[in-house]
């Protein structure tokens, strides 16, 4: 029986105010579900489905988030339970002991949004005077609970600075926490935005290159990436095949990425029983294009990551934007040695993402 990995956004509500932000616009959109629609999928669909991050806007600011993940883990105990927060979790969670209580024994990992290292500057970049010191205060508790924690931070060249990693890297030292990011996706109607946020294809690779030699890469959960500089065969694109978004509006999508109208028409959570028969079509056949044939990592790679090849060139016809042959990039002698024995985080294999530690953690 097929398993999804599924990542909810149970609200539209968000207290920050992102420029790179990709599912504003959709948010926006949206009309809410309730409650009972949550509780009714999930009574219908829990067989069917392995593990929950809740994101995509900041869910704890909502009480019905709280009796949505107590219900959860109370019927169906073998469904594992993630939350990505900007830090508000940790307000919510102080003055609340029943909050408190639900967030140690509901949530099995925290993953928390942190871009810079920089306070006044990840303020800024987040529209909160505030947050730094929530994400932090989320990170102590988180380890004072001894959670599994994530760092998560959006990818873009000026993130990638080297004395910004260095910060994110210390960071996630002191609170015992995985570093993870997420490669910005091009998803804002503004072309400026996206010009902006895009991550260049020198600045990916300096800054492997610098963490493979200080840090320790855990795992690069992109078929791209995880082909060529770290030579595994076992890295799958999971989109739309076993790993599902959901919308506030209980739309069912393919990725977190691929969220516009397009992507969500076809399914929703308040049919009867959704995820038995639910298939997305195009991302169930391996399409791997022409300029692939005969590259050393087709049978791995298979063309790249799928959303992003969507994002960019509108169609699976067309490699990956970061494929190393776009920029006459010579392929890695050397693969990088990962620490990954199992499945790391609920986000490994979700959804591309790149994993790091410490070189001194256990």
């Amino acid at each position: 029986m097929k398993k999804y990995n599924i990542g909810w956004g149970l609200t539209n509500a968000c207290n920050m105010n992102c420029k790179f932000c990709y599912s504003k616009t959709a948010r926006g959109e949206l009309s809410e579900c309730k409650l009972e629609d949550w509780i009714r999928f999930l009574d219908q669909n829990h067989e069917y489905i392995d593990s929950i991050n809740y994101g995509t806007g900041e869910n704890s600011l909502i009480p019905e988030f709280f009796a949505f993940v107590k219900y959860a883990r109370e019927k169906y105990p073998h469904i594992k339970q993630s939350l990505t927060t900007n830090g508000f979790i940790s307000r919510q969670i102080e003055n609340s002991k029943e909050y408190f209580e639900i967030f140690k024994n509901c949530i099995d990992e925290i993953d928390v949004s942190i871009d810079f290292c920089v306070p006044q500057k990840h303020n800024l970049f987040r529209g909160n005077s505030k947050v730094f010191d929530w994400a932090v205060k989320t990170l102590e508790i988180s380890k004072s609970l001894n959670k599994l924690c994530t760092i998560v931070f959006v990818g873009f060249d000026e993130t990638l600075e080297l004395d910004n990693l260095d910060g994110l890297f210390a960071l996630a030292k002191k609170y015992g926490a995985l570093l993870r990011m997420n490669i910005y996706r091009p998803v804002s109607t503004n072309p400026e935005i996206n010009k902006k946020f895009t991550l260049s294809f020198e600045k990916l690779t300096s800054a492997l290159n610098y963490i493979n030699e200080k840090y320790e890469i855990v795992a690069l959960s992109d078929s791209l990436l995880g082909s060529v500089f770290a030579g595994l065969r076992e890295v799958c694109d999971n989109t739309g095949v076993d790993s599902i978004r959901i919308l506030p509006d209980g739309s069912i999508c393919p990725s977190t990425y691929l969220i516009s109208e397009e992507y969500r028409n076809k399914y929703n959570i308040k049919e009867e029983n959704v995820l038995k028969d639910l298939i997305f079509e195009v991302f169930n056949q391996t399409v791997v294009p022409k300029h692939c044939k005969g590259c050393q990592y087709e049978t791995t790679c298979k063309g790249g990551v799928l959303d992003r090849r969507l994002l960019w060139y509108g169609t699976l016809e067309e490699r990956d934007p970061y494929c190393p042959k776009r920029f006459d990039y010579e392929f890695p002698k050397t693969y990088f040695k990962t620490t990954k024995l199992s499945r790391v985080s609920v986000h490994d294999g979700y959804l591309p993402t790149l994993f790091f530690k410490n070189k001194d953690e256990e």
